[in-house]
């Protein structure tokens, strides 16, 4: 026999008679939500901190957790803050939302030191971020960070950029208003020629960018550009109801929408009243936002979850989870809204967020009931796992 064949047929005997392989942890009759889809039950095997085997059949292990009854999905994901303090890295870690999408920082060497802090740590959320938002001289976000780098004579597009990346950038975010909150003048902008540039040339550069605007001609005109995402949804009672076009060019760009929303159910208690006047004259409201929404959902225009910080009226904990219950109010299905808070995001940024998957981290929700029958089981929350660890 040749000597090849005869190590081959050996190989295969050796590894058909050998004991089955046995891991680090398993947990057994356990519920699965992955991301994008419901597994039902199975067993999960872990090694280290790394999700080894996914299998209806049973598996060996050295530690092994009954899971009957109960079930896992990934961590949350809020996919539009604004990280300002180490505790916003803690605030929403109880409540399952294990991962933050930083939208502008003024500040790029804390957020790096904050990143490498809550990558491995226990108790923090992991924090990706896009350092410095793009934006010109005199320009949002430039009141509440004086001192950041902007687009101007004497630092170009692609040198922009090339810092953005060197200081640990995951993505790119780019600014562009049209005008001031609460009749204040309308803030120097990104012309839409330096959008198309950065664009191009981040997407040259192998990176996401997603777009801060809030009105139909300007996220029309920005998605010829093909931007990645856009980071707000339409925010003004004058462009509602909104036509059918609106819709049709978002979705040919292939944009993904962070619709930060949610603020619209939280109660105004509290704000000045002159304030509270003006958001009910000119802001979309609850309704008219799940109606927009709904839209989306309708032109297939996939939906991330994300908070914003709202200059402090939303927190990045309890509050995210008005965002969910506005897209119940849209009409989403339980699935479709736990795709909004985990998978959706993973595709949308291409980040190792919001999946459970064979390879992935060990970083997962355990609740003792089932959110795709009722999303308020999402406060069943019994552990968070995270790299293979619980506290």
């Amino acid at each position: 026999m040749n000597r090849v064949i005869f190590n081959i047929i050996l190989f295969l005997i050796t590894i058909s008679c050998s004991s089955p392989k046995k891991y680090d942890l398993v947990i057994e009759n356990i519920g699965l939500f992955d991301g994008e889809k419901d597994h039902g039950r199975v067993n999960l095997a872990i090694n280290a901190d790394t999700i080894a085997l996914i299998a209806l059949g049973d598996i060996e292990g050295d530690s092994v957790i009954d899971g009957t009854g109960k079930y896992i999905i990934p961590g949350l994901v809020n996919a539009h803050v604004h990280a300002s303090s180490e505790e916003h890295l803690k605030t929403g870690y109880p409540l399952g939302i294990l991962y933050l999408l930083n939208m502008h920082t003024g500040q790029e060497d804390r957020e790096k030191d904050w990143k490498e802090l809550a990558k491995d740590s226990l108790g923090y959320s992991v924090l990706y971020g896009s350092g410095h938002a793009a934006t010109v001289p005199g320009g949002h976000p430039t009141q509440f960070s004086p001192n950041m780098e902007t687009i101007n004579d004497s630092t170009n597009i692609e040198d922009w950029v090339d810092h953005r990346i060197a200081n640990g950038a995951d993505y790119i975010k780019l600014i562009h208003v049209t005008r001031g909150f609460m009749e204040e003048p309308t803030p120097p902008s990104l012309n839409y020629n330096q959008i198309g540039e950065l664009i191009e040339y981040s997407h040259q550069r192998g990176y996401k960018v997603v777009i801060h605007a809030t009105s139909i001609d300007e996220m029309v005109e920005i998605a010829k550009y093909k931007p990645d995402g856009f980071v707000h949804m339409l925010d003004y009672k004058d462009e509602y109801p909104v036509p059918e076009g609106y819709f049709k060019e978002i979705e040919k760009s292939d944009a993904f929408i962070v619709p930060t929303g949610g603020i619209s159910l939280k109660p105004m208690d509290g704000l000045p009243p002159f304030i509270i006047e003006w958001v009910s004259e000119n802001v979309l409201n609850a309704e008219e936002r799940a109606e927009i929404i709904r839209k989306y959902q309708e032109y297939d225009i996939p939906i991330v979850a994300g908070t914003d910080a709202q200059e402090g009226q939303m927190d990045f904990g309890a509050d995210y989870f008005l965002e969910l219950e506005l897209y119940k109010k849209a009409g989403f299905s339980n699935l479709e809204v736990l795709r909004t808070t985990t998978g959706n995001a993973a595709k949308a940024f291409n980040l190792p967020i919001g999946e459970i998957r064979v390879g992935s981290q060990a970083t997962f929700l355990l609740l003792n009931k089932n959110p795709l029958n009722d999303l308020s089981n999402l406060r069943t929350l019994e552990q968070v796992w995270k790299n293979g660890k619980t506290q």
